[in-house]
């Protein structure tokens, strides 16, 4: 039952990294941050090359290629979205994720949802409803609007769109190789496509930079973390276990924005977190 204490490693260390991204994003703008995230990830993944190099198939340029050129902007409206918003009503959007699968995979695999996978639709709609919910609005669609008005919340579903597409050909990248390699050559592929962006913010302020080296550092070393636990526990048992558990970095995020941040409405956007999860559960058990 080791996979369970690993898939809590993903949830707990992708949280912590957000947390350090918001703190670093006070200093240093989305795009550098976003950088080291896939960057220095890649560096610490370097020693699993010392053990040697799966069969990569031809197929597996085309899921790095279009995934990875993706990311680089879901990363960027990700860091975007935590900055300008509450870590604890823009992180649990993250679960809407699978709900866009729903749509995505009836097209491209021809798969369908369940009645249980469509009762994990509703429960997700619900808890993004009530995540954005303030007391006192009579407007019923007032909190749908929020997440396209409001720039947090904005960011995030543009994220959440992209990884509905990534998802895919992500699977496409690790059957072609393996999903060790695959992490490292997609986190190496972003680092440097990025550089075109990063190489002149290090030469305009190279000493904001400095200042917020070690943090950079630590937020891609947390995204290491949350790689190589997510791998190992994919190991020992099916994926649907792991990302579900890992799916309690939403509730995760309510609990840090409060302890972290001092972010208000924790009963409200804990509940709707907690409803978003359950969503997932359906959806993914269904």
């Amino acid at each position: 039952m080791s996979w369970i204490f690993l898939a809590f490693g993903v949830a707990l260390f992708d949280s912590l990294k957000n947390v350090l991204a918001k703190h670093t994003l006070k200093n240093i703008d989305e795009y550098v941050v976003a950088w080291s995230n896939s960057f220095f990830s890649a560096l610490f993944l370097i020693p699993i090359l010392f053990f040697g190099l799966p069969e990569i198939k031809p197929n597996f340029f085309v899921g790095l290629i279009v995934s990875g050129t993706l990311n680089i902007a879901a990363l960027v409206f990700f860091m975007k979205s935590i900055k300008s918003g509450d870590l604890s009503n823009t992180v649990p959007l993250t679960t809407i994720s699978p709900l866009l699968l729903l749509i995505t995979s009836p097209i491209i695999v021809g798969e369908f949802p369940s009645f249980q996978g469509i009762m994990g639709m509703i429960s997700i709609v619900i808890g993004a409803y009530l995540l954005n919910f303030k007391k006192g609005e009579k407007d019923f669609f007032a909190p749908f609007r929020a997440i396209v008005k409001e720039k947090g919340p904005r960011y995030m579903l543009m994220v959440v769109l992209i990884w509905a597409v990534t998802a895919n050909f992500d699977k496409i990248g690790v059957v072609n190789s393996s999903p060790l390699f695959y992490s490292f050559a997609v986190q190496l592929y972003i680092g440097i496509l990025m550089l075109f962006w990063i190489v002149p913010r290090f030469r305009k302020n190279p000493e904001t930079i400095n200042k917020n080296f070690k943090a950079l550092v630590g937020v891609g070393a947390l995204s290491t973390l949350t790689i190589i636990c997510h791998m190992i526990a994919i190991s020992l048992t099916i994926v649907p276990y792991v990302i579900s558990i890992k799916r309690t970095n939403s509730i995760l995020s309510v609990i840090f924005g409060r302890i972290f941040f001092k972010e208000g409405n924790l009963k409200e956007r804990l509940l709707a977190a907690i409803l978003m999860f359950i969503g997932v559960l359906l959806i993914t058990f269904g």
